[in-house]
């Protein structure tokens, strides 16, 4: 018999849960072979609760972040302090800065203040030598031009052994241009379920044209009317991109995980998923 394969989601959204239903959430997700999960904060509350549920339930870690939809304009700059606050007082258990970026769709706050927090939280991602989880919505080429910013002013001090930060493009859905432009920037692709929908085709063929290596599995997993998605769900996205690489699901589960304590800095081995 074949074992059951080890599965990663890295990117959920535990903290809109409740105690009994995160239980639930992450009983049926062991059920279907995810060891580790990351749950991502997009406020301070958010990310306070990301702390404690990565606390609380082994395979959980935690990432803290301002995400551009929750960014209000009178507490900007208090909510950044807070924040790296908050990261430095929980640096020995937060695995990642983020949902951080820019989105010009359904984020009401400015652009120049979304700017401001998303280069507040890379730069702080940069001082605590943690990856980035980026959003981005609408503004794709605006946020690699403030990547592209933030890496020039990184050179000098790369000469002393400071390196910047690995940067997650979360629930990625572009295509094969978007993917590259993406990777030259030393990013890391996050797919979720439009892997799996036929439809989008311009996406899928990107995803079967870039190196394992490269890739990252999520859920996205968060509250909403309409939608039925878990983390029990992983497996269907593994299988998707298994197909169109043509590879084994197992494989996709071993380099995918791989991936994730690459980046992430996890020791094999470690059931929490601790920062090494």
């Amino acid at each position: 018999m074949h074992s059951t394969p080890a599965f990663t989601d890295s990117h959920v959204h535990l903290d809109r849960y409740s105690h009994d239903e995160v239980t639930v959430l992450l009983k049926r997700a062991h059920q279907a072979g995810v060891a580790r999960l990351l749950t991502v904060g997009t406020d301070l509350p958010s990310s306070s609760r990301a702390l404690q549920l990565a606390q609380q339930h082994a395979g959980v870690s935690a990432a803290i972040g301002l995400h551009p939809a929750s960014l209000a304009l009178a507490s900007l700059e208090r909510d950044l302090l807070q924040l790296a606050e908050l990261a430095q007082r929980h640096r020995a258990e937060i695995i990642a800065i983020g949902e951080s970026g820019l989105d010009t769709l359904e984020a009401a706050a400015p652009l120049e203040a979304q700017e401001r927090a998303f280069r507040f939280q890379l730069r702080l991602a940069r001082e605590l030598a943690l990856p980035f989880i980026l959003h981005q919505q609408g503004a794709e080429q605006l946020c690699q031009q403030i990547i592209r910013d933030e890496q020039k002013k990184m050179e000098a001090l790369e000469a002393d052994g400071v390196r910047a930060p690995p940067i997650i493009v979360h629930y990625f859905v572009g295509d094969t241009e978007s993917t590259q432009r993406w990777l030259a920037l030393g990013c890391c692709i996050s797919v979720g379920k439009p892997i799996t929908r036929p439809e989008h085709a311009a996406l899928r063929q990107a995803i079967a044209g870039i190196s394992l290596e490269h890739l990252l599995l999520e859920t996205d997993t968060y509250p909403l009317p309409g939608r039925a998605t878990e983390p029990a769900h992983i497996r269907q996205i593994a299988e998707a991109v298994a197909a169109l690489k043509q590879v084994s699901v197992e494989t996709i589960a071993e380099q995918t995980t791989a991936n994730y304590r690459r980046l992430f800095c996890i020791k094999p081995g470690r059931d929490r998923g601790e920062p090494a």
